[in-house]
């Protein structure tokens, strides 16, 4: 007599085996969830804490700019309105304000943690949604102020150009700066050393003819008004990023 086969014995196993495997596979998936999400955290917050350093570097180099080019601004507007009193100025403050107003200084914000976040796709590792919008919004506006900042520096850095035809910044110089300052900024730029007390401009400032030249009046308008346009963006990035960073440390905070 042949042996019957249990069926339904077998149905079973293979159950209780499908059951066993099944369940292994989605405790394996769990883990590796949970340990995936945990890792995509710790990326997050490594991000975000980059992101706040890199955006405190850029309100620091803007306080700092406005904090150097405050004078400067204001010598530029003195030039400028210089052109409009009834009594002109005395010439050494005339020469001094030219001199002066031809300084600048630039500032980039720091954005190699933000970029990185978009170019890379790990932008979506922040799981805040409007943090994500923030980030990828505080791009496209620094990449506008900087848009306007080349286009005001070009424009100062021209009528700079053309203000030097009308005053020599190194006669001032010679008058402002003592002679071991002076000698130190000639020798940065590889100028043998030299008995300065010898040197004389070449063509001396006269403020009477410069006053009014109208060219000249163009000239240091341009300068200020350039210089006033920089400013404003300085300032708009700087608060760009002071914006960013307190939502971005609220986010590391939460």
């Amino acid at each position: 007599m042949r042996p019957r086969w249990d069926w339904g014995g077998a149905a079973r196993w293979f159950g209780a085996e499908f059951l066993v495997v099944v369940t292994g596979v989605l405790v394996a998936l769990a883990v590796g969830a949970w340990w995936q999400g945990r890792q995509d955290a710790v990326s997050e917050q490594a991000y975000l804490r980059q992101l706040a350093a890199d955006l405190r570097e850029t309100e620091r180099a803007a306080t700092e700019a406005d904090a150097f080019l405050r004078p400067v601004d204001r010598a530029g507007s003195l030039l400028w309105l210089a052109f409009y009193e009834t009594d002109a100025p005395p010439r050494d403050s005339l020469l001094a304000w030219a001199e002066r107003a031809m300084w600048t200084s630039t500032v980039r914000p720091v954005v190699g943690t933000a970029e990185a976040l978009v170019a890379t796709g790990d932008l979506a590792l922040i799981r805040d949604d409007s943090l994500r919008t923030a980030v990828t919004a505080y791009l496209e506006r620094t990449r506008g102020r900087l848009y306007d900042h080349e286009q005001f520096d070009q424009a100062w850095a021209a009528a700079e150009r053309r203000m030097r035809r009308h005053v020599d910044p190194t006669e001032s110089a010679l008058r402002l700066y003592d002679a071991a300052t002076l000698g130190g900024y000639l020798a940065q730029m590889g100028v043998p050393e030299t008995d300065l007390s010898e040197l004389n401009a070449p063509f001396p400032f006269d403020a009477g003819p410069f006053l009014r030249d109208p060219d000249a009046l163009q000239d240091a308008f341009e300068m200020a008004n350039a210089k006033r346009n920089l400013l404003t963006v300085r300032r708009a990035m700087a608060e760009d990023a002071r914006a960013l960073r307190r939502r971005v440390e609220a986010e590391l905070a939460g």
